[in-house]
């Protein structure tokens, strides 16, 4: 095993991240650590006191997971080593309306009823932020921000966090409700800001901008003085002066000019100016009060700057892709630097720094920016006639668009930003500037060291780490495998960057479906364009990060669990709680399901991290199952009898695996009410085992609020067999829940496993006669995908220790369906004119396929890797 349990994401980045405080997660094998436990961590010469949020448990109340914090108290190290110790507690300091970190950053935090998310910030005893508030734009109205709640929500002695939630409000009319959550950490100068809001507008009052603003005191700074920097790409930076004395015919020194170019304190002397006197010459050089930075493609942004409001903009330069930082401030007070993480990737993105001819000069940072056009959220098409479920069902066989009038709506969705915020005595020079640059870029961090996290059971039984973490030689089929995998995130990564799969709302997602007429994907064709998670591609970005360790992996997992856990699902509304089936817009189709909104597919990121907003989303899926009571999923497609009063129509592969995932994470946290969850976990298992064809009765009435099961009646068929049921993360959650309650409810798991889970498991793929020995009837021919369902054959090979069935998942797995053994991997390379741009098309590739083979194949080496010769 390698040297220590923790380990730099990007090693190269280390050095530097310290500084600015790391928050990571750390799983801990059953039994090792009990509640109150202190930690330390040791960078192989010495030991460090170490803070901890427990976030995590096993059933028998022993830490599974932790969250940790760590800044410059610390020494740098490539790996460390986080382990439970015996010493004592630090407590953290108790703060009024004013926190004060140990480096002297002072943050006054705001009244209740505010329009201000923090009323000052301040460093070394200047102040260099007079306050903060959102502003926005609906329906040409300009809203301003209420806050209804201000709390210090963690405290230890390493970071404080502060959670300020509220509203915009325009006169009596309140929308866009936010979380903003200001981290600090004891040992840095740099803040992190987590801002989320929930879109609860309809398209006929459009958002029309959204900015966070800081105001930045500049009273006591002659004009020549102040200065403004701008992040233009790749860590370059944009020096301006507000007053600038460079360039002159006449009037300041070289030296003047040297030291205001280069960010120092000028002193001007009138006897040194050439042909005039200085008060006369100042007068005679613009000041320049505004400098706006947009960002309104992924591929361009282009840079301005005005004297006065009324005044022409005068164009400055332009650029590719911007660095989203900016710093405000003066040589003699210091300033602010503020970051937007994924600034160019969200656009369309503006900075704008504004007023900085007055007392207070302000930096705002558009998230939406007022320069694009008004965010459209209408249907992106008129309903096409398809106004009864039979006409819907036609379309349906057509483009693959589940539509119905009064669904296409993002009233209800939801999205996250990060930004960053660094405060400096003096103004910086451009190679710091530069690096926090790279920080709001590429923040570092810390992730466990993969072969001890996979040695203490966490995520059982969906995966492992590959060969070159383990250190053995495979044989050529895994090695196959490995290729194949690489080959396909490879694909995908650059798909993203070629296609541009960018923008406020997009970015994180791919695409469904390749056209290869057109040799474009099917964005344009309904069911086909947007994936939103469709057989578990979040999924096979996460396992593939945990089998590989790969820093690009987990960018691409990461902003895909970003924007399919805020985007594609409700978070107030009518369909609170469900998510949206793939479409051509994310929130375009009526197949509201559980399956979109699954916790399975953000679980191990929160888990990874500690990330308390993915905290928030998983806890507010807690009591999704009552969404289920509001909107039938069957209802196109299931015969039904009336449903008995306080139970839904449910299916078991799409909706009971993800509130199996939802109620195991509730247990697992023991956030509130998780007794329950647990008690409809077990009712869960028990009522699917008990039912007569257990999971090939497919549709069933749940009670959500029990979590009690039953068979539906006539004229439901009593059973129904389908490929999806299996490939939206059933068997992986649900491996891993049978090991959760392998103790404390060994009955519960070991019936599940003889009534419902082995039996389906052989007969899926095991062919007709086992199919009529197990169930009684043969499973029709559209119960297709084997190569997915060979991860069943695997778990009953492991369950019954059989090389036969081991072998046979193997062959199912390269030998049916999917990407096969024969399978021609070939990519091509485009260029125009045949192509719209130059980069690469894989004609045969399907993102349900390539989903399906990530996460089996590595399901299928965590279980069955000794048959793979």
């Amino acid at each position: 095993m390698s040297t220590g349990n923790l380990q730099w994401l990007k090693p190269e980045k280390g050095k530097g991240a310290l500084s600015h405080g790391v928050s990571f997660g750390m799983p801990w094998a059953k039994g090792l650590y009990q509640p109150g436990q202190t930690f330390v961590i040791e960078d192989g010469s010495q030991s460090y006191p170490l803070d901890c949020r427990e976030i995590a448990f096993w059933p028998d109340g022993s830490l599974k997971w932790t969250a940790h914090s760590v800044g410059g108290n610390i020494g740098y190290s490539d790996t460390y080593t986080v382990k439970g110790a015996d010493r004592a507690k630090e407590n953290p300091l108790i703060f009024g309306d004013k926190i004060t970190t140990k480096l002297g950053l002072e943050l006054k935090l705001s009244p209740v009823g505010s329009s201000s998310l923090f009323d000052s910030l301040s460093w070394g005893g200047q102040c260099v932020c007079s306050g903060a508030t959102i502003i926005t734009s609906i329906n040409k109205e300009n809203y301003t921000t209420i806050v209804r709640e201000v709390r210090v929500e963690n405290e230890t002695f390493s970071r404080i966090l502060v959670k300020v939630s509220g509203v915009t409000v325009c006169g009596d009319i309140e929308h866009l409700p936010f979380d903003v959550r200001v981290y600090l950490y004891h040992d840095s100068s740099t803040i992190t800001i987590g801002h989320s809001f929930v879109h609860d507008l309809d398209p006929e009052e459009p958002l029309m901008s959204l900015g966070l603003q800081f105001h930045v005191p500049l009273a006591e700074a002659e004009l020549y003085n102040r200065h403004v920097r701008l992040g233009t790409s790749d860590g370059g930076i944009l020096r301006e002066e507000v007053q600038g004395l460079s360039g002159l015919r006449f009037g300041p020194t070289v030296q003047n000019k040297i030291d205001q170019t280069a960010g120092k304190t000028v002193e001007l002397l009138d006897q040194e100016w050439e042909k005039t006197d200085l008060t006369r010459g100042l007068a005679c050089i613009p000041s320049w009060d505004s400098y706006s930075l947009a960002q309104l493609s992924s591929d361009g942004f282009t840079l301005k700057k005005r004297t006065k409001q009324g005044c022409s903009w005068v164009k400055i330069t332009g650029g590719g892709r911007a660095d989203g930082t900016a710093y405000v401030g003066s040589s003699r007070h210091g300033g602010l630097a503020v970051g937007m993480a994924d600034f160019w990737e969200r656009y369309p993105t503006q900075l704008d720094l504004s007023d900085l001819t007055k007392d207070d000069g302000t930096i705002t940072v558009w998230l939406y920016s007022p320069l694009a056009e008004p965010l459209d959220t209408a249907p992106y098409h008129d309903g096409l006639g398809l106004d009864s479920y039979e006409k819907q069902l036609e379309g349906l066989d057509v483009t693959y668009e589940d539509y119905e009038p009064g669904f296409a709506t993002a009233n209800g969705i939801g999205r996250s930003n990060q930004l960053f915020l660094k405060p400096y005595s003096a103004t910086p020079s451009n190679q710091e500037l530069s690096s926090f640059s790279s920080l709001v870029r590429d923040a570092p961090r810390l992730i466990p060291n993969l072969e001890y996290m996979h040695s203490t059971g966490v995520f059982h039984g969906c995966w492992t780490p590959d060969h070159r973490i383990l250190g053995y030689s495979p044989p050529k089929e895994e090695l196959d495998i490995e290729r194949n995998l690489d080959t396909l995130f490879e694909f995908y990564r650059k798909q993203v960057e070629q296609h541009r799969w960018y923008g406020f709302w997009d970015y994180g997602d791919v695409q469904h479906t390749y056209d290869s007429y057109r040799h474009a994907w099917r964005y344009d064709v309904g069911g086909f364009a947007w994936d939103n998670s469709e057989l578990s591609t979040d999924l096979w970005l996460w396992l593939y990060f945990l089998h590989t360790g790969r820093a690009d992996v987990f960018k691409m997992a990461q902003a895909m669990t970003h924007h399919t856990s805020e985007v594609d699902v409700y978070h107030t509304g009518k369909f609170k709680g469900f998510g949206t089936r793939h479409g051509a817009q994310h929130w375009s189709d009526s197949s509201k399901q559980l399956r979109i909104s699954s916790v399975l597919f953000k679980r191990i990121y929160f888990f990874l991290t500690g990330d308390e907003r993915t905290g928030d989303l998983i806890e507010e899926l807690q009591s999704c199952q009552h969404a289920i009571l509001t909107l039938d999923s069957h209802r196109k497609v299931q015969l039904k009898a009336d449903t008995p009063e306080g139970y839904a129509m449910a299916n078991i592969g799409l909706d009971c695996g993800p509130l199996a995932a939802t109620w195991l994470t509730a247990w697992e946290r023991r956030t509130e009410g998780w007794s329950h969850s647990k008690k409809l976990l077990i009712n869960l298992i028990d009522g699917i085992a008990g039912l007569s064809h257990g999971i090939g009765n497919n549709a069933i009435l749940l009670n959500p609020e029990t979590g009690d099961i039953r068979e539906c009646p006539p004229p439901t068929p009593e059973y129904s067999i389908s490929h999806l049921s299996m490939l939206f993360g059933f068997p992986e959650i649900f491996t891993e829940v049978l090991d959760y309650i392998s103790n404390d409810h060994a009955a519960t798991g070991s019936n599940f496993k003889t009534k419902a889970l082995l039996p389906y498991s052989r007969a899926y793929n095991g062919g007709p006669e086992v199919q009529q020995q197990e169930f009684g009837f043969i499973f029709p021919d559209h119960a297709t995908w084997r190569q997915s369902h060979s991860t069943l054959t695997a778990i009953a090979a492991v369950e019954e220790e059989s090389d036969k069935l081991g072998r046979d998942a193997w062959n199912q797995f390269f030998e049916t369906d999917g990407y096969d053994l024969m399978h021609d991997w070939c990519i091509t390379k485009t260029s125009p004119p045949e192509y719209f741009a130059t980069g690469e098309e894989a004609p045969w590739v399907s993102t349900n396929k390539t989903a399906r083979y990530g996460v089996s194949a590595i399901f299928n080496l965590a279980n069955i890797r000794k048959y793979l010769k």
